[in-house]
């Protein structure tokens, strides 16, 4: 199928760039014998390439990326979602035992004899 449309397009492109080198002609052929006479003095006018194995399609590589990188893109992400969420509920924990040590009375050694009622203000 792409040899056909590459041949497609290079009879075009060989049908553009001798119609432009011909001179204009005063009265363009009438009738489907003046066509064939136009076609086949195309055909004449040079060799046309034919090309000996199959062209390479160069969209094949970028095809092969897509199938590469979008699920590998993925699944980093998915990956990295869920490492990250461990640490988030790690830190959540650590938070929840910090608040819970610092509730209630809190009596230590260092601040005995620093207490708020012993504490004259002078006012």
């Amino acid at each position: 199928m792409a040899a056909s449309y590459v041949t497609a397009v290079r009879t075009a492109l060989a049908a553009l760039c001798s119609s432009r080198t011909e001179q204009p002609r005063s009265s363009p052929p009438h009738g489907s014998a003046g066509r064939r006479a136009e076609e086949e003095e195309e055909e004449e006018e040079g060799p046309t390439y034919i090309p000996r194995k199959q062209a390479k399609n160069p969209m094949v590589m970028l095809g092969y990326a897509w199938m590469i990188g979008l699920p590998a893109g993925i699944i980093g992400f998915l990956l990295t979602k869920r490492e990250v969420d461990k640490n988030r509920v790690k830190q959540l924990k650590v938070r929840q035992r910090m608040s819970r040590s610092n509730l209630g009375e809190y009596e230590g050694s260092r601040y005995q004899h620093h207490r708020a009622e012993e504490v004259k203000l002078d006012r």
